[in-house]
Order: structure tokens, then sequence, then C-alpha cells
């Protein structure tokens, strides 16, 4: 067979090749469905009765403060006092701020309840709050203290901060949460243990994924997918890594996904390879996290 018979049926059989091969990767394939996913919500604690809701806390154990030009001298000594009783008793640190989270005002007209951000018990409790799943977490707090103080120890001070921090009102006459106000009322051992296993949760944000779906047609996968932060502070700067048992496919930059928020994303015509059996999902940050065990999942094609 001479030179040129052997090149024109080597191209011959190439072409012959390259089209079979485009036929096959272009020919209709049937969709194949991905199981569905939806993340487990599991907390770190949970509160007992004691709260107004479950699991109530700021975002750090460091906690501001800032008491209105309004206040008497006597009364901005017994709240920075009862401040420092709560800083000695507890894991938590107040401090004064000009934006404090925990706002104190003073007067002498009881606070209406039907005023806007009125105070759940009536003179103190969180007035902004997140329901963040594992928390929820208190934005802001408001004190009005408008009754003087007759005790040695700011009692009146101390029980309207714990309603700030998400305590109620208790049915134990010598407890400072009753709701009338004696001298010999103390701080109850289990509000002391309650708070500082709220707080020794450090402020990290917690990426999951939520919910995850996503189908399949030849080598072109489309996914919806439900990113969550369930943690105590934002994440900034978020990535999506999609890949497969073959190794990674893409890197999606998602960005800022603030504490208590849910950010959807949806894609569509995603090559991989034709025959793969296993997409895998991480949302990942570049700061620590309060757990890494939500952030990864795997889908494979329903049964």
């Amino acid at each position: 067979m001479r030179a040129l018979d052997i090149i024109l049926l080597f191209v011959l059989l190439l072409t012959l090749s390259l089209g079979i091969y485009v036929l096959w990767t272009n020919a209709p394939q049937q969709e194949k469905a991905y199981e569905s996913f939806n993340a487990n919500i599991t907390s770190y604690h949970i509160s007992n009765e004691s709260q107004f809701f479950q699991n109530m806390r700021y975002r750090d154990r460091r906690i501001s403060y800032q008491i209105s030009d309004s206040c008497s001298k006597n009364k901005q000594e017994d709240i920075e006092t009862a401040f420092s009783i709560l800083d000695e008793k507890t894991i938590l640190e107040f401090y004064p701020s000009i934006n404090g989270e925990i706002q104190i005002l003073c007067s002498n007209i009881a606070p209406k309840t039907e005023e806007k951000d009125h105070f759940i018990a009536g003179e103190g409790g969180p007035s902004e709050i997140i329901n963040a799943s594992y928390y929820y977490i208190i934005l802001s707090g408001k004190v009005s203290l408008y009754r003087s103080e007759v005790c040695d120890t700011p009692q009146i001070a101390i029980h309207e901060i714990l309603h700030a921090l998400g305590f109620n009102h208790k049915i134990d006459k010598n407890s400072i949460l009753y709701p009338i106000t004696s001298c010999n009322q103390e701080i109850d051992s289990s509000v002391i243990e309650e708070i500082n296993n709220l707080y020794k949760v450090d402020s990290l944000a917690d990426l999951a994924i939520e919910k995850a779906e996503a189908t399949k047609r030849g080598e072109y996968v489309n996914f919806n997918i439900t990113l969550v932060n369930f943690g105590l502070k934002d994440a900034d700067k978020s990535i999506l890594t999609i890949s497969t048992e073959k190794g990674a496919v893409k890197d999606l930059e998602v960005g800022k996904i603030p504490l208590g928020t849910r950010k959807e994303i949806s894609v569509t015509n995603l090559k991989v390879s034709r025959n793969t059996n296993t997409l895998i999902f991480n949302i990942e940050t570049t700061e620590n996290e309060l757990t890494l065990e939500n952030n990864k999942i795997r889908l494979y094609p329903s049964q």
C-alpha cells in the first residue's frame, strides 16, 4: 500500500472517529435528577424557660452600653455599679460606647407599651432581635430607669439590665428578677450559669448549605442551592466550591453573607464529566467558623 493511501486512510478514520464523538456528545440524554438535601440544624445550647425566647444573646461577650445624658449622677453611678457586678459574676464584659448596644434611658415616666420598640418587660428588654436558628441574637436592648433606688445595691438597674440580656421575670420572691423589687433579692445562680453557657461560644460566623438540588443531562448540570449563616457574626468573604468524585469543577465567589440571612444561588449548564455520579458542594470563608460540619454536602442520583 502506498504511503499516500495510508495517510488518506488515517485521515478518514480520524474524521470518522471525530464524527462519532460529536454525535455521542450531542445526542439527547435522559435528564438525571439528584436527591435534594436539607441541612439538619442543631443547637449548641438550649436555654431554659428563664428567657423571653430560647438562646437569647448578644453577638459577643463584650457588650457596649450608652447612658443617656438625662440620667442623674446617682442613676449613672447605679448603672455603672450594676454593670460592674455583672462583670464580676459572669464572663460578660460591659464597656461604654457612644453607639451602645444597650441604651440606658432615664425619666420620671414609665414607658408606654404602645410606643414603638416598647420594652418587653415593661422597663427593659431587647428591642431588636434576629432569629439565626441557633440563637435569637439581640442586636440592641433598652433600659428605662424611672424609679429611684432605695437599696444599698442597684437592684433596679441590675433587674432591668438582665431584661435587656433577654431574661424574663421569675416567680421566686428571692430572685432579683421577681417583678416587685426588694433589697434582699439576689442574682440567681441559675441565671449566672445560663449567661456563662450562652456566651462561652465565641462570636464567629457559621456557614451552612441549607438546601440543594440538581439535575444533570449529559455533561451539563443545573443546580439550586441555599446558603445560610447560622452564626454570631457576618461572613464577609465566602466561596462555593463545586466538585465531583473526579475533582474540582468550579469556584463561585459568593461574597458577604450577614448573620441570620440566606443567599440562593442558581447555576445552569455547568460542564462536568459525562459519567459523573457524585456532586459535591462546599461553602468556605476565610475566617474561622463555629463548626465546619455543615459546610459540605454530597448529592447522588435519585434511585
